[in-house]
């Protein structure tokens, strides 16, 4: 729990109504910068015994589908709360490029055997094709190894995506306490 002192300046900023009472805080760490400097940068949620309260950057979906990230200022009452959940995102950049370069590479292995380009140019196309292969290798690698892990707040409007990483572990697991408490008395 916070301080009485923290609870009244939290009260103060981020609650609509002035008798909420505060439950916890998912990202403590940016809140206390938002209200020294008064601009969320990072996500962090605030729940109270009425709504959840999400300011600064969050991953947003309309459609629980296609998230991309913005700057919000939100205010979900419990009553459109639906679920929270865990989520996992991977960039398609990764794996597109690694297609690619698969791809390239038996191509170029192709061109050199039909064509015989290697007595005409100064590439070695086998070599360039070899490279392509170990270029698939490494975006597969990358794209397996980069994730962004969220957690997913579903509300009857969308979704949105606070980063895991952004957040300690403790505070996570009170807020989900939280929720899903809310969510089985419902």
């Amino acid at each position: 729990m916070a301080l009485p002192n923290e609870a009244e300046r939290i009260s103060g900023e981020i609650f609509l109504d002035q008798d909420e009472t505060l439950l916890c805080v998912a990202g403590k760490k940016q809140l206390n910068s938002f209200l020294n400097s008064g601009k969320p940068r990072k996500g962090f949620a605030v729940l109270s015994d009425r709504a959840i309260y999400c300011k600064g950057k969050f991953r947003v979906s309309r459609d629980h589908r296609h998230y991309r990230t913005e700057s919000i200022n939100y205010r979900i009452d419990l009553e459109e709360f639906d679920a929270v959940k865990y989520l996992q995102q991977r960039n398609p950049v990764w794996i597109t490029l690694a297609f690619f370069f698969l791809l390239l590479g038996p191509v170029l292995l192709l061109l050199d055997n039909m064509l015989d380009f290697e007595s005409t140019t100064a590439l070695n196309l086998t070599l360039d094709a070899v490279l392509c292969i170990l270029l698939a290798g490494v975006f597969s690698l990358i794209y397996l190894i980069h994730s962004k892990n969220l957690l997913e707040l579903l509300h009857t409007n969308g979704s949105m995506g606070l980063d895991r990483n952004m957040i300690p572990e403790k505070e996570e697991r009170l807020l989900i306490r939280y929720l899903n408490a809310y969510l089985n008395n419902r």
